[in-house]
């Protein structure tokens, strides 16, 4: 498949690779031209083990490129993933000012493209955003084009040093659309991905938008959870070690997050 990702930070980058790496043809858009020659280089900005490998392999084979335009990136591109950063204001609201700018070009360069290049494009939506903003870029979009699109939100479950890993191999895939041939589409660009048998989960696309803040919110909590019951052991005298291995034998609570 054409794939365009708008954002070459932490996800957009390992997303645009694994892709490529998968047979697809892939363009990352990034608005920072120093960052683009830089990968462009084959130099990578970010640290995460096997990343480097993929953009290098990608790049060599032409089925990853990178640009700053989104005129070059667009038109051609079948599904277009969101990948920019939404970081906390001082009030702890995402700032979405990147989100919106990327929006609005996304749909100025879909009204500039060709009637040949009209065919419905896939907006998806993969940063980290407050719940309900599948209707939000929609929006955004609707404002610039009259082209068609469908908004899909597809969270991701990236850890830092398994991004990769993570990536290639998911728990499962969150798929968040109302249609089924967007579903379908979708499915078909993650099925190297799952061929162990993992889901690809097809749900609305407000579930899809919370099950990731559902997820985060979580794991915070386990981790957080240990922290009380290690003040607890240092003022009652237990060892928080062996607390935390006669938890994670009960299968119902399992290892993970609790150190």
């Amino acid at each position: 498949m054409r794939v365009a990702v708008i954002g070459t930070g932490y996800v957009g980058l390992v997303a645009g690779a694994c892709f490529a790496d998968s047979g697809n043809t892939v363009v990352c858009l990034d608005v920072d031209p120093s960052k683009i020659e830089m990968l462009r280089r084959g130099e990578i900005p970010i640290y995460e083990p096997g990343l480097e490998d993929l953009v290098k392999r990608g790049t060599k084979e032409g089925r990853l490129t990178f640009t700053t335009s989104y005129d070059e990136a667009i038109p051609n591109a079948e599904i277009l993933f969101l990948a920019v950063g939404t970081p906390p204001l001082p009030d702890g609201s995402p700032d979405t000012q990147y989100l919106e700018a990327a929006s609005r070009s996304i749909g100025k360069a879909l009204e500039k493209s060709p009637s040949k290049n009209s065919e419905m494009k896939i907006i998806v939506n993969k940063s980290t955003v407050p719940i309900g903003s599948h209707r939000v870029v929609g929006d955004w979009i609707g404002m610039e084009t009259k082209k068609s699109f469908e908004v899909v939100s597809n969270p991701e479950f990236l850890k830092e040093g398994t991004a990769v890993d993570d990536f290639l191999r998911p728990d499962r895939v969150v798929i968040g659309t109302e249609r089924d041939d967007v579903f379908q589409k979708m499915s078909e660009l993650y099925s190297p991905f799952v061929r162990q048998g993992n889901p690809i989960l097809k749900m609305d696309t407000v579930s899809a938008e919370i099950t990731k803040y559902a997820c985060n919110a979580f794991l915070a909590t386990r981790i957080s959870f240990m922290n009380e019951l290690a003040r607890l052991c240092e003022v009652a005298g237990g060892d928080i070690e062996e607390v935390r291995k006669g938890m994670s034998g009960d299968v119902r609570i399992g290892k993970h997050f609790l150190y």
